[in-house]
């Protein structure tokens, strides 16, 4: 690939990225708009959270309530762990921001464990971290934790930026006669 179309793919992925992170980090802690952007990343990151219940339920009533969460950030975080094994830091870029995108919307989850304002699915689900806080005694912290995730994901987002980032400096000093 030449060097300029390589700088021009990580120049725009950093731009598209960096706009995402802004709208990511200054996300409520509360039900958000449906119809938009992270209204459909929140359907996505659903997606995952809802089939770790099911691949997880296989180990027990525990496994099944936190595998959801658990497969929500496990799917992006495997992704960005494979790119990243074969030093493909670009494309691992994404993937990690997904992580960390995953455990901002976690977060706002993790946060109404006690409250349970959120809607969820259907009636006579159960509220996943309501239930989870419960059984380890901590729902008290719920909002503590909550923040303390929102945290982490936000790391893992600045995290993402930094690694494109770097990435794209690095291919904008390689010589043109280098392949990328």
């Amino acid at each position: 690939m030449p060097r300029e179309l390589a700088l021009a793919g990580r120049g725009l992925g950093l731009a598209v990225l960096t706009v995402l992170a802004w709208k990511v980090l200054t996300r409520p802690m509360g039900v958000g708009d449906a119809g938009s952007l992270l209204g459909f990343f929140h359907g996505v990151d659903l997606i995952f959270h809802e089939a770790g219940h099911v691949i997880f339920g296989l180990f027990g009533q525990f496994m099944h309530v936190v595998g959801g969460s658990l497969m929500q950030v496990l799917a992006p975080a495997v992704c960005a762990g494979a790119f990243l094994w074969r030093g493909q830091y670009a494309s691992a870029s994404a993937p990690l921001f997904w992580t960390g995108e995953s455990l901002t919307d976690l977060a706002i989850y993790v946060a109404d464990g006690r409250a349970m304002r959120l809607p969820l699915l259907a009636d006579g689900l159960i509220h996943d971290w309501n239930w989870l806080l419960g059984r380890l005694g901590l729902l008290q912290q719920a909002e503590a934790l909550g923040r303390f995730t929102f945290a982490l994901g936000a790391l893992t987002v600045l995290a993402a930026l930094a690694m494109l980032a770097l990435d794209c400096w690095r291919c904008w000093l390689t010589p043109a006669s280098d392949a990328m």
